[in-house]
């Protein structure tokens, strides 16, 4: 079954160490919004029952699960910077924004777009909200406008905060490269990504102490995540070999950035606790290629086959586990918060892949075959001239 998961990819292209770090940031994600949800549907308090106060309680992990969408971030600015850096350090075809834009377009669009009507829909006719007073937010949502107009996620799918944070890094980084690279020396270009990143630092902290809401969900916020993993990849292209070679040591190295990662997360407003964070993110994404035992982890097929769904995963999860705890919370009413998590995570967890499998197959998976459009024009005109 799972080559049927499997993503459309240029073998060549492929690496499945990122798909299997998507994995990682996926997972931490939909266990973090499975918990909220479950804390929400059955009124009970998770914190108060799971504890918040430090490293030995298992709430202070799960407060800081929403590190995923951080990891996403780098692990885009890796995959969307990864061709541009070939030209620019390696002298490779140079990419053309036409060819860049539309394949954005075509690759990532339909799935949005679907799930957002399908989502309006949910909301208009099975939680009978009025069309009128969401058809605004669903028209800033299509557009990646949503928290820059009203200053809060979506009402729609609040998830797709992050969307369109990464739609502005999108739009952006093609540019912002070429001015980079304007003097044609690879070292100045460093430099200037590590100023970026350290102005993005204290940005971050200033968007947050000010509560400049408008900005918080926007890439003023977010660059240096996302640099993150521009700095990786303009590595992982200089310097090939020396993310060949896998240690234990490495291990050891990825468990600590990982610990490290979840303890500097929070609170975001701090820049020291920023720079510590970027540093520990940068340094657990080395120790997925270099790691003995983290590599064979991340490249086992069904882990980075779920990572490559990752998604259709993350459009659907959020509003999944809001349906889905209407009624399995009755399950687990007369367990402790622990044990009914659990049970709730296997449940959640098991019944979403089926759904996300569906869609995936259906919807997102065609759209990754560049040539999808002109084949399904080629087929509606056929019908067409049969008929």
């Amino acid at each position: 079954m799972l080559k049927y998961l499997r993503r459309h990819t240029n073998a060549k292209s492929f690496i499945p160490e990122i798909d299997g770090l998507r994995f990682f940031a996926i997972f931490t994600v939909v266990v973090y919004h499975l918990n909220t949800t479950y804390s929400e549907a059955t009124g009970l308090d998770w914190k108060l029952a799971l504890g918040v106060l430090g490293p030995q309680q298992i709430g202070w992990w799960l407060l800081r699960f929403d590190v995923g969408v951080k990891v996403f971030f780098a692990l885009s600015g890796f995959i969307l910077s990864l061709p541009f850096l070939k030209h620019y350090l390696n002298g490779d075809q140079k990419i053309g924004l036409g060819d860049y834009f539309y394949r954005r377009l075509t690759r990532l669009e339909p799935p949005f777009i679907i799930t957002l009507f399908l989502f309006f829909l949910v909301h208009i006719f099975i939680l009978k909200n009025s069309a009128s007073e969401l058809f605004p937010g669903l028209l800033a949502s299509i557009f990646y406008l949503h928290t820059f107009i009203f200053g809060i996620p979506s009402v729609i799918n609040p998830v797709t905060w992050s969307l369109e944070t990464e739609a502005q890094f999108y739009l952006s980084i093609p540019f912002l490269l070429a001015a980079f690279f304007y003097f044609k020396n690879k070292w100045i270009a460093f430099s200037l990504i590590l100023v970026l990143i350290a102005l993005s630092i204290w940005w971050k902290s200033i968007i947050l102490q000010r509560d400049f809401e408008h900005l918080y969900y926007s890439i003023f916020a977010y660059w240096s995540n996302f640099l993150v993993g521009v700095i990786l990849a303009f590595f992982y292209i200089s310097s090939p070999d020396f993310f060949k070679l896998k240690t234990y040591l490495w291990d050891s190295i990825g468990l600590l950035a990982i610990f490290l990662l979840f303890y500097f997360y929070k609170p975001q407003s701090l820049w020291s606790n920023n720079f510590v964070f970027n540093i520990s993110l940068f340094v657990m994404l080395i120790s997925g290629f270099k790691g003995k035992l983290t590599n064979y982890f991340y490249t086992r097929e069904i882990i980075f086959v779920v990572g490559g769904m990752c998604y259709t995963i993350y459009l659907l999860h959020y509003a999944f586990f809001h349906l889905l705890m209407k009624y399995s919370k009755n399950l687990t009413s007369d367990m402790s918060y622990s044990q009914g998590l659990s049970i709730q995570l296997f449940i959640g967890f098991s019944l979403l892949m089926v759904v996300s499998s569906l869609f995936f197959v259906l919807i997102e998976k065609p759209c990754m075959d560049k040539r999808w459009i002109q084949q399904l024009t080629a087929f509606v005109k056929k019908k067409v001239v049969v008929k």
